[in-house]
């Protein structure tokens, strides 16, 4: 093996097992935490602090102690993760308790589980590409290529684990796994040992003997890297990282909170790292002249989804992708041309980009949901990628490396040219047009038609002008900064407008964004984009249940016949409270809520489960996540079990196990009955269901009011099961529900192991 082949192999491994970990200690973690969304969320925090303060330490310890004897205290650092072999995800899970913020005690558990190894193989990249640069190889004169090698060792980690590690293997066998490529990196960190001192550090020694003092001060001025560089790479990397989050945000909020949906924007965004820092860059062109148009591009995916005009699947992912893309290759082409060519800076260099990444995920995933009432981080994300290539890139010292992609360091810059307008009073032009276009056109759009206008048209005539706008305002970085800046604040008033409906309330937390609003004599409840409920405000009809539970849908039927009388009634979401407005006298309702800010929505501004307590139904109410909270419960407590939990479009997939069900079927009767409503725009969850109830050895039914829809009503999908053969049988024949087609193929049951979100995925529509 070459020394040099060692260095790559080394980098790549450690890479490729960094994000390996992570997936594997957040399932691990998934049993005691129930709800997938959040605790993949935290992870992806705490792995990016972890990540900077391994950057951090790499890079004050090499500095301190010089490389060569940094080297030995390196080694130690590789032996000190083997005090946490194997992994024991389940022992560190036992010994903790859910209750309480669930953040420290997801942090907690992943210092506790795996927070050594991956401290220790955060340090490798930075280490082995100073050990480069300082070797008597060739390729020291541009250690960076490693950085490349690196990111596809994270890339090809983060495909492999959802479509081959996870199926075919258990999380022991995993754990086991991971810990033969964890020897062989050390092995190959044998082939990577430096074998001489850097230049700057020998003439230290012949300054000062072996006195181990750094070179005065003076004699160092000339190497120093401007710490503005370090600023706009930091800013650089947080708008990248913004941008990564604010897509994956959009994905998994309207199709499902599963790992295979974060995977495809990560992958994305460490591919534009792969291209940017290989040997030869790549940056073609029109990835640079490309940026002008996904910024249109991406703010007209945001309108869209403002005014719930959703696209069929794959274009949408194909679409947000593409931006995320460009946006990201963009930035990259900024960060490999501001490489600095001086070895001791290599390390503070990664440090900026590793502090930029953990500041940009904190700002979408913590900072902005509790003061915002949108996903309007998606535009203010590419706000502030435009303002990062707002500022002028100076170009490191990069001695005779050479210059950054493009050829002659022309970077990114070369796509924004300053030309085009250039008087500042023109400047806020743009911004003033964009604005009116999306107030004063879907006003006019409304006041035409009634005081209600068709969002296809809203589309059409505020999204070209606003595209045609910031393609022209592209051609001047100030222009387009403002014109963003100018559109982000209007986009949170189009969709009223337009509508013309009254606003009653606004509120994003953690679990999602609520709307409630009044129009045409009704109030709706609008979680992201998709409607959960609806009421009348007054009239013979205000008690009666509408859209998904009005009397006609499959759930209601149910709840309304005497053949399914129900004593003890248990419902996982609460929504408006609708289906609780069938309760009456003798009969409890207990509802597990994830997000205790649903309960003061229904209670305020709608009635149904007032209707509830005055009919004589005991409501209760056990908040956190429902599968969690129905392990306190004891064997056997419920008549009938509800599932009915939406994030937005999405499904909690944690809930859809065959795990999951197991939970369900034990706190249900010997005749309970389970019922999973299935609707989704998304996914086609019917066959997932009837697999997961073969594997569990239940029946199961299915029934849907698709095909005669009361106008109180929505189109409803919904999935019965039982243990009992007699309940099947009256299901059956008094209410119509249908047995699942027996010759059909059914997909590989979903556990808390394996959950196949790609086969269920209706890419048409």
């Amino acid at each position: 093996m070459t020394r040099l082949a060692a260095y790559y192999g080394a980098v790549f491994l450690s890479a490729f097992l960094l994000f390996q970990v992570q997936p594997m200690a957040a399932k691990g973690l998934l049993p005691l935490f129930g709800g997938s969304y959040l605790v993949w969320g935290v992870c992806m925090v705490f792995f990016q602090a972890a990540l900077l303060l391994g950057y951090l330490y790499a890079h004050a310890a090499q500095r301190r102690l010089g490389v060569k004897r940094y080297a030995l205290w390196h080694w130690l650092l590789l032996a000190a993760p083997v005090l946490c072999f194997p992994f024991r995800f389940d022992a560190v899970a036992a010994g903790a308790t859910p209750s309480g913020a669930l953040t420290p005690a997801v942090l907690r558990l992943l210092l506790a589980a795996v927070g050594l190894p991956f401290f220790a193989l955060s340090t490798t990249s930075l280490v082995l590409q100073r050990w480069l640069a300082v070797s008597d190889l060739p390729q020291a004169r541009n250690p960076y290529v490693l950085y490349s090698a690196s990111n596809l060792g994270s890339m090809l980690a983060l495909l492999t684990y959802p479509l081959i590690v996870e199926p075919l293997l258990d999380l022991r066998a995993q754990g086991y796994a991971w810990w033969g490529g964890y020897a062989l990196l050390a092995l190959l960190h044998a082939f990577c040992r430096p074998r001489k001192h850097s230049s700057a550090e020998r003439g230290a020694r012949n300054a000062e003997g072996k006195s181990g003092q750094v070179p005065e001060q003076a004699s160092r001025s000339a190497l120093r890297v401007p710490r503005s560089t370090f600023a706009v790479c930091f800013l650089l990397s947080a708008a990248a990282s913004a941008v990564l989050l604010a897509v994956t945000n959009v994905l998994t909020f309207d199709i499902a909170s599963a790992p295979f949906l974060w995977v495809l924007p990560l992958s994305v965004y460490l591919g534009a790292f792969v291209l940017g820092f290989k040997r030869q860059a790549w940056f073609p062109r029109w990835v640079a002249a490309g940026l002008g148009w996904v910024v249109p591009l991406g703010i007209l995916l945001y309108l869209t989804s403002q005014l719930r005009l959703a696209p069929p699947v794959a274009v949408s992912v194909s679409l947000h992708l593409a931006v995320l893309f460009v946006v990201c290759m963009n930035c990259v082409a900024g960060l490999v041309r501001l490489r600095p060519a001086l070895d001791e800076r290599l390390t503070a260099y990664y440090v900026a980009i590793a502090a930029g990444g953990l500041a940009g995920s904190a700002l979408v995933g913590w900072m902005i949901p509790p003061v915002s009432s949108s996903l309007v981080e998606y535009p203010l994300s590419l706000l502030l990628a435009c303002g990062a290539m707002q500022f002028r890139l100076p170009v490191a010292d990069r001695g005779s490396r050479g210059a950054g992609p493009g050829g002659g360091g022309s970077g990114h810059g070369a796509a924004q040219s300053a030309s085009g307008i250039r008087h500042p009073a023109f400047l806020p032009l743009p911004a003033l047009v964009a604005a009116a276009s999306l107030t004063l056109l879907p006003w006019l759009c409304a006041t035409l038609a009634g005081g209600r206008a068709e969002p296809r048209l809203v589309l059409l005539v505020s999204g070209l002008p606003l595209a045609l706008i910031l393609r022209a305002a592209a051609r001047s970085r100030a222009a387009t900064v403002l014109t963003l800046a100018a559109a982000t604040l209007a986009l949170t008033r189009t969709e009223d407008i337009a509508s013309g409906v009254h606003t009653v309330a606004r509120l994003r937390n953690f679990y999602g964004v609520y709307r409630v609003f009044d129009k045409d004599g009704l109030r709706y409840l609008q979680h992201g984009t998709t409607q959960h409920g609806r009421q009348y405000l007054a009239g013979p009809e205000r008690d009666t249940p509408l859209a998904y539970f009005h009397p006609t849908t499959p759930a209601a039927g149910v709840l309304r016949s005497d053949a399914f009388g129900r004593r003890d009634i248990g419902m996982i979401g609460l929504g408006t409270g609708a289906l609780a407005a069938y309760a009456g006298r003798g009969q409890t309702f207990t509802v597990f809520e994830l997000d205790p800010d649903n309960l003061p929505l229904a209670r305020r501004h709608f009635t149904y489960l007032n209707i509830a307590e005055r009919r004589g139904a005991a409501l209760s109410f056990v908040f956190g996540d429902g599968r969690v909270g129905l392990q306190s419960q004891p064997d056997g407590r419920f008549d009938l079990l509800i599932i009915d939990a939406f994030n937005s479009g999405s499904i909690p997939v944690h809930l859809l196990t065959v795990e999951a069900l197991g939970e369900c079927l034990r706190v249900l009767g010997a005749d309970g009955l389970l019922l999973v409503h299935i609707s989704n725009k998304a996914l086609d969850l019917e066959p997932v269901v009837a697999a997961n109830a073969a594997a569990a050895g239940v029946s199961v039914l299915f029934q849907t009011n698709a095909g005669d829809v009361h106008p109180d009503a929505e189109a409803t999908y919904w999935a019965a099961l039982s243990r009992d053969g007699a309940v099947i049988e009256r299901l059956a024949s008094e209410l119509g529900w249908r047995r699942p087609d027996p010759r059909a193929r059914l997909p590989r049951p979903w556990t808390d192991r394996y959950c196949n979100v790609l086969g269920a995925l209706r890419w048409g529509r």
